[in-house]
């Protein structure tokens, strides 16, 4: 006899988000890894951005045999995704541990070796517990507003993780000059990868992964990495919502640096970047609010993109506008952070969910479930712009005249330099965001219904109208199954 799948419900969507939550404990604290190796060990910002470039092409092969591994090796007794985020989980809390050792003093070869050996640990750790982890939202629900649903408590969970880290870092880590305190990161990365752990246990006792498709042992291949490559690339939409979602991370975490160094030499005030940066997150506040009815409404895709051309403009203003280091400045500057937020705010929460419809796509299109090689290859390329993102607006902010010696006192047209930047990044980035939506990625909410369609689904905001055809047609369809779908609305 068969064992009782539990329902999708309220236990499956906390857990989800802790999940994120738990990522984002280690993640979001790499937000300081650049001003950690580069104000506080003392690495130049050039050699810095070399070896993020160099660590990043280990990204461009672990994530998707990562995705690989999973779809071509039998599940475990945890589940197809379980197995690999709990034994990932431990990894990942030591080797956070490992990027923020406190070793200022050290000849420059241990530093560069202590870096890179750190990192790649973590980035590995990483990528073993935050693909699996990504790919399984999939699996828990084959509902497209369900999956919306955890798409926004997943970003609940991120945003969570992200104010503590915004905002508590620069209290604890910040000095009266506005210098790094680096012995203070390397404490926080020890008490938040144990808050991480915690979490991903949680996540694995509170979720259940529902849509299982074993391959038949006679269709089942070796794991091909270019063939798998290849096919995400025949994949239009996650095509579409890779590179929309890489000039995203671009702004999200390339501009992190260029940020924290503003606040500290341009608005002289980084024991506060958190508590204002917060102001410009919080449009992807009312974001996780406003998701769910608006997709069931108008659709991702369209939710996602139309916000953006208003953070267009935004950017514009931030590069043109003759913003000052005062208060009226400082208030012009948090007012266009909080729309250039707000412009991607919607996307920022949904594309989980898009990407999920991007599997579905995959299966559509060549009668294949690849949820880990579909997604380990769209978080590739996340991290691809997670890292040379960063590296890229280094380079530039070196070439603006930045100065890592100088700690936070660069001159004031530097400052007003990177200042400008910003500006400039976020409002390129935005419109690249909006031009691969609405031309590459091709799933829009009508063909979102046509994929429910043929696997037999009914989407959830379509079952009222479904049963009003019903009652005209009461010869067809029996009063038991109307009673099942009004039961699956509540």
């Amino acid at each position: 006899m068969e064992k009782a799948v539990r329902p999708f419900g309220k236990r499956d969507k906390i857990s989800y988000a802790l999940g994120d939550f738990g990522c984002n404990m280690s993640f979001a604290l790499f937000s300081y890894l650049e001003l950690f190796y580069t104000q506080y060990i003392g690495l130049d910002s050039k050699i810095w951005a070399i070896i993020i470039i160099f660590l990043k092409i280990w990204d461009g092969i672990n994530d998707p045999i990562m995705g690989g591994l999973m779809d071509a090796i039998k599940p475990g007794k945890k589940g197809k995704f379980k197995t690999y985020i709990f034994y990932g989980s431990f990894v990942l809390a030591v080797a956070g541990v490992m990027c923020f050792l406190p070793i200022p003093n050290a000849p420059l070869a241990i530093k560069i070796i202590v870096c890179i050996l750190g990192y790649l640990a973590w980035d590995t750790a990483y990528t073993v517990v935050n693909v699996p982890y990504g790919a399984m939202s999939a699996a828990i629900t084959a509902d497209s507003s369900e999956r919306a649903s955890l798409s926004t408590w997943r970003s609940i969970g991120a945003g969570i993780a992200n104010v503590i880290i915004m905002v508590g870092i620069p209290l604890v880590c910040m000095d009266d000059d506005d210098n790094l305190i680096g012995i203070n990161v390397f404490i926080m990365s020890i008490v938040l990868g144990v808050i991480g752990f915690v979490a991903f246990q949680v996540l694995l006792k509170g979720t259940t992964e529902r849509i299982q498709i074993e391959t038949p042992p006679e269709e089942k291949q070796k794991f091909n990495y270019f063939k798998a490559v290849g096919a995400f690339l025949k994949n239009r939409s996650a095509v579409g919502i890779t590179i929309a979602s890489i000039f995203s991370l671009v702004t999200m975490n390339g501009l992190v640096t260029a940020n924290q160094i503003l606040f500290q030499s341009f608005f002289e005030m980084a024991k506060l970047s958190g508590v204002i940066s917060l102001v410009s997150y919080l449009p992807m506040a009312a974001g996780m609010a406003l998701a769910h009815p608006m997709v069931k409404k108008y659709g991702k895709k369209e939710v996602a993109m139309i916000p953006m051309l208003f953070g267009i403009v935004a950017g514009i203003l931030m590069a043109v506008l003759p913003i000052k280091p005062t208060t009226g400045g400082l208030v012009v500057w948090m007012v266009l952070s909080m729309i250039t937020g707000a412009s991607s705010a919607m996307f920022g929460v949904i594309c989980w969910a898009m990407v999920s419809d991007c599997i579905d796509y995959q299966e559509y299109k060549t009668g294949r479930r690849e949820e880990g090689t579909v997604y380990a290859i769209y978080s590739l390329g996340r991290k691809l712009a997670q890292g040379f993102g960063p590296a890229t607006i280094t380079l530039i902010m070196v070439g603006l005249g930045y100065n890592n010696k100088l700690k936070a006192d660069q001159p004031f047209e530097v400052a007003n330099n990177i200042r400008v930047m910003i500006g400039c990044v976020h409002a390129v980035c935005i419109a690249l965001q909006f031009i691969f939506l609405k031309f590459v990625y091709n799933l829009d909410k009508k063909k979102v219904a046509e994929m429910e369609s043929y696997f037999g689904r009914v989407p959830t905001a379509n079952v009222v109208e479904n049963l009003e055809l019903a009652e005209c047609a009461s010869s067809d369809v029996s009063n038991e199954k109307i009673d099942d779908d009004i039961t699956n609305i509540e």
